[in-house]
């Protein structure tokens, strides 16, 4: 061996260069502390926002019954004034159908209990409900619904999906309601003029049923899953509808909610 071998650096290999100065065992010790110290704050940073959205989920839950008893007890007065609505536009095609050369006018209405200075005036009267589901609409908006089951999202989804229809059907209801106040003037009934009338009158019918139906689907879901008001609370909206009133008031047939049934179980 030379004296410049004397001085040559020992050969280690690779790992035992870079062996840190603790030993391996230290090393490894503290890097499995760092790994299970990430796996448990993001497990517990997990956990919290599971029970952040379970949170928001119960709390969407008790906001949503608001919604759905008034949805329950806008279907059960529309149920129960369907057979109303029938009989006021059965006399209105009646009239149109066997007025002479002029019309002979049908009576108009107004609600004596809206406090505005301009009351609305009817010659056929039906609730004006406003149809909205605002809970789950913001439960969608900020992502709490998707918390919810796959049959909870499917079942509020469909509520929503057909209020809206009954809110479209509403708008042109009203919108024909007013173009029937020509029925209260003495004008002049031609053919087309009669078929117009009679035209917007078995519209208007059709409408009334497609959200008689909407509204006995409502009812029959929440009946079934528990979601329906109690009768008491239906029968006080009841007692103070301006239609149920004017219905009765005027000799016209009333149904009965309670014979809406629950809907078979889901499968």
């Amino acid at each position: 061996m030379t004296p410049a071998d004397d001085h040559a650096p020992a050969h280690r290999s690779r790992w035992r260069r870079f062996s840190p100065s603790m030993g391996w065992k230290a090393f490894w010790s503290e890097i499995l502390i760092v790994v299970l110290g990430v796996v448990i704050a993001l497990a517990a940073s997990e956990a919290v926002e599971d029970w952040s959205w379970k949170a928001k989920v119960r709390d969407g839950e008790a906001r949503l019954q608001g919604d759905l008893g008034r949805a329950f007890t806008w279907g059960a007065e529309h149920y129960v004034i369907q057979p109303c609505v029938e009989a006021q536009l059965d006399l209105l095609a009646k009239r149109a159908v066997e007025s002479g050369a002029n019309l002979t006018p049908a009576p108009v209405y107004s609600d004596p209990t809206i406090q505005i200075p301009a009351k609305p005036r009817f010659v056929v009267r039906v609730p004006v409900r406003p149809w909205r589901f605002p809970v789950w609409e913001a439960l969608i908006a900020n992502g709490t619904a998707t918390h919810f089951s796959r049959q909870q999202q499917g079942l509020y989804s469909s509520f929503n999906d057909s209020i809206a229809a009954a809110r479209d059907y509403k708008e042109e209801f009203n919108l024909l309601s007013g173009r029937l106040m020509a029925l209260s003037y003495p004008i002049a009934l031609d053919p087309a003029a009669r078929q117009a009338y009679l035209v917007d009158i078995e519209t208007l019918r059709r409408l009334n049923f497609s959200t008689l139906i909407t509204a006995r689907q409502h009812m029959s879901l929440m009946l079934r899953d528990g979601m329906a008001p109690t009768p008491e609370s239906v029968d006080a909206l009841l007692k103070d509808s301006g239609t149920v009133k004017f219905c009765k008031e005027h000799g016209l047939p009333l149904a009965d909610w309670r014979e809406v049934k629950p809907a078979p179980p889901a499968r």
